[in-house]
């Protein structure tokens, strides 16, 4: 059987790298699925586009 202590360690540690936070609706926080993206767009140059058009589109609405 694990220590509590460890767990208990181990869950505070990640920090919002490695755990990931789900909504009651089974998806992922916003937060948690932005940051998912942008390391998908480091590697991936489809996602940097899509991921900019996104961007681009929602400060298009904020200045209207």
């Amino acid at each position: 059987m694990a220590d509590s202590n460890t767990t208990l360690s181990a869950s505070r540690s990640c920090l919002g790298r490695t755990c990931l936070k789900w909504g009651a609706d089974g998806q992922l926080t916003a937060l948690d699925l932005d940051l998912v993206l942008e390391r998908l767009a480091r590697v991936d140059q489809d996602v940097a586009t899509l991921r900019q058009a996104t961007l681009d589109r929602e400060q298009c609405h904020s200045i209207s």
